[in-house]
């Protein structure tokens, strides 16, 4: 026997989970599945569980309203096909007990455990259903010496600590200075030294000086490690990269039925259970940050075209960590699916292989994030102009001593949550406003400019909307005719990020246990005109 594909679809061909234990591709994997229900409802002989198709069979077993399915070649024994597949129901209902979706999801790492115990390399193992539960249970020895090793260093760590607390102490009360031979010019992957305060208690101290030379210093503006401000999630929207296989995914699913001798009609797309996950929307909360908080952080900049064009466009963005609990520094970051559009560098000190691989931060040799100082561990930017669209786009209808300015969405993903304090700014040059309207917000004359100030623009709220200035005496722009009004600023901030990155699960790195964390995202406007 050789078994390709072992997987649990629904009736309509969405992926709940799967496991390949050959070489294929994930586009391939989807493919074969999703034309799994088609193939089932077209079969003939309705006696039998199991459908030839093309190259490949179908094996398959009804778990409640899902299937179990094993993808595997026409030339397998069919009776050890199926035994294989009984042994898998039986596994899966030990493990999952109600077979749902959701609780599909909940232990899909216990499942695929369990279905590497049966099938490796394509073979089934000579298994039976007490073997796999005893290995899936069995501890390790070596495992047990090195937490207890570990464990064991943290403590001669804490004393040591401890020790340095007091021997600065006591130089304080002598009247030495604790702090001589460290400086604040020390260089790390940051913008700028940070220099240590001499007011905060000693043991504090110390460890900002032992983490200094781990990792070096960063700032991160508006944080510190007291602050309690009111912080909101934002729907984590789904990464580009998501999407990039449907249509491949599309072209095999039809290929396999043409095979068949189906029809190839409206193919499903729908995504795995898993991605969708994925993108649920975070909880808001409100009161003092946790032991961990992330500040992820993005500057969008943009050259528009007064025709209502959009011009080239570039996003910077950063991700810091600030860790106020000396006992969670020691943990690991799970990010979401992020835009294939941007190029992500990752901190010299994070473990930049697990960050490829598996979109995870983690310091490298498992050492610890700085306590009381938020480091920048992971940088991003776009990487072609037109991979993103502004937010907003503006039309502008200049004469002679007046100007309307229209804007308009144009990136209904980032505007998703709202754009707040939007502020239009038009330069006046000398000029006096006679009469300045808008129809959406308000707008007042300030410094020789006039500012158009919205609270919120978002895609059910403020859509759109213009601004018309009219100056006192339109001969005074005569020689400027068109040029008077530009170039007009814009600034805005959201909730939103066009890189979707975002922290969805902190877990400390030695047992996997979940942490609580909060997590601040903001994008804001800078150098954002209209020429």
């Amino acid at each position: 026997m050789t078994v390709i594909v072992a997987g649990i679809v629904n009736k309509q061909g969405g992926i709940v989970l799967s496991r390949h234990f050959n070489d294929i591709t994930r586009v391939r994997v989807e493919g074969l599945l999703s034309a799994f229900p088609r193939l089932m409802e077209a079969s003939t002989n309705k006696q039998v569980t199991y459908v030839d198709a093309g190259a490949v069979r179908y094996v398959y077993q009804p778990l409640d309203d899902l299937f179990l399915v094993l993808i595997t070649t026409r030339s397998s024994n069919i009776v050890e096909d199926l035994d294989t597949l009984h042994l898998m129901g039986r596994l899966i209902t030990e493990h999952v007990g109600t077979v749902s979706e959701v609780f599909l999801q909940e232990k899909a790492f216990k499942v695929f455990f369990a279905l590497d115990e049966v099938i490796v390399g394509g073979r089934r193992e000579n298994t039976t259903t007490e073997q796999i539960q005893t290995y899936l249970e069995m501890q390790s020895h070596e495992e047990m010496m090195v937490r207890e090793e570990k464990r064991l260093q943290m403590e001669r760590a804490k004393k040591d600590a401890s020790r340095k607390a007091h021997e600065l102490r006591d130089k304080r009360q002598r009247g030495l200075n604790p702090y001589t031979g460290i400086g604040s010019d020390s260089v790390g992957y940051g913008s700028g030294g940070a220099a240590v305060s001499v007011s905060r208690p000693a043991a504090e101290a110390s460890s900002r000086i032992d983490t200094m030379d781990e990792l070096g210093p960063t700032r991160i503006a508006g944080m510190a490690s007291g602050s309690a401000d009111s912080l909101s999630g934002r729907k984590v929207g789904r990464g580009g990269g998501l999407a990039l296989g449907v249509a491949r995914k599309a072209d095999i699913t039809s290929r396999v039925l043409q095979e068949a001798g189906l029809p190839v009609g409206a193919v499903a797309t729908k995504l795995p259970v898993g991605d969708a996950g994925a993108a649920a929307k975070a909880p808001e909360f409100d009161g003092p940050i946790e032991g961990i908080h992330v500040v992820v952080e993005e500057k969008i900049s943009a050259t528009l075209d007064r025709d209502g064009a959009s011009g080239p466009v570039d996003v910077r963005g950063e991700l810091s960590v600030l860790v106020n609990d000396p006992h969670l520094a020691n943990v690991k970051l799970m990010l979401s699916p992020t835009s294939d559009e941007f190029s992500f560098r990752a901190h010299a000190k994070v473990h930049k292989e697990i960050f490829a691989e598996d979109r995870v931060l983690a310091m490298r040799e498992n050492k610890p994030f700085p306590v009381h100082q938020p480091v920048t561990i992971l940088r991003w930017r776009l990487n072609n102009s037109s991979g993103v669209q502004p937010p907003l786009t503006f039309s502008c209808w200049p004469n002679a001593g007046s100007i309307t300015v229209e804007y308009e969405i144009s990136n209904a993903d980032l505007v998703e949550q709202g754009l707040c304090d939007v502020r239009v700014t038009l330069p006046l040059r000398g000029a006096v406003a006679a009469t300045v309207e808008s129809t959406t917000g308000s707008c007042s004359t300030q410094e020789d400019c006039v500012v158009w100030q919205i609270p919120q623009v978002s895609n059910h709220v403020n859509a759109s909307g213009n601004c018309e200035v009219v100056l006192a005496d339109p001969d005074c722009a005569a020689s400027g005719a068109d040029e008077v009004f530009f170039p007009v600023d814009v600034t805005f901030k959201t909730r939103a990020t066009a890189a979707h990155v975002r922290v969805l699960e902190v877990v400390q790195t030695e047992n996997g246990v979940p942490v609580k964390f909060t997590q601040e995202t903001q994008l804001t406007a800078e150098g954002y005109n209209v020429q």
